[in-house]
């Protein structure tokens, strides 16, 4: 499923994508506050509860509008997260399903970054 990443790489691809959303003008990933969106950041307490859910198999994140700007023109997006867990319906549409805990207001970045930024 996932794997490591060599730390160099990673700041390469990151880079990329900053400098592909800074020229896609008006139609870039923002913050609140009108910067061009980097990440965000989120808190071992909302992903320990996730996680010590032993239903969860992993977790699902979305790029969500931001609650503050619904209904308005302004690109400003959060994370929205959730566990998941396998999903045993038959003929299930979708691999898993929520757990029902579903996060968001996640702290973005700028400001909240770390020196792979």
């Amino acid at each position: 499923m996932t794997s490591k990443i060599d730390p160099t790489l990673a700041k390469s691809l990151i880079k990329e994508f900053q400098q592909e959303n800074k020229a896609s003008a008006e139609h870039a990933l923002k913050t609140p506050d009108g910067q061009h969106l980097n990440g965000f950041f989120i808190d071992r307490e909302s992903l320990e509860t996730i996680l010590n859910d032993q239903k969860n198999v992993g977790i699902h994140l979305f790029i969500a509008k931001h609650p503050d700007f619904t209904g308005k023109p302004d690109r400003a997006h959060t994370l929205v997260f959730t566990g998941s867990e396998p999903n045993t319906e038959p003929d299930a549409k979708t691999p898993y399903v929520s757990s029902g805990i579903v996060y968001h207001d996640t702290p973005i970045c700028p400001p909240f970054c770390t020196d792979l930024v």
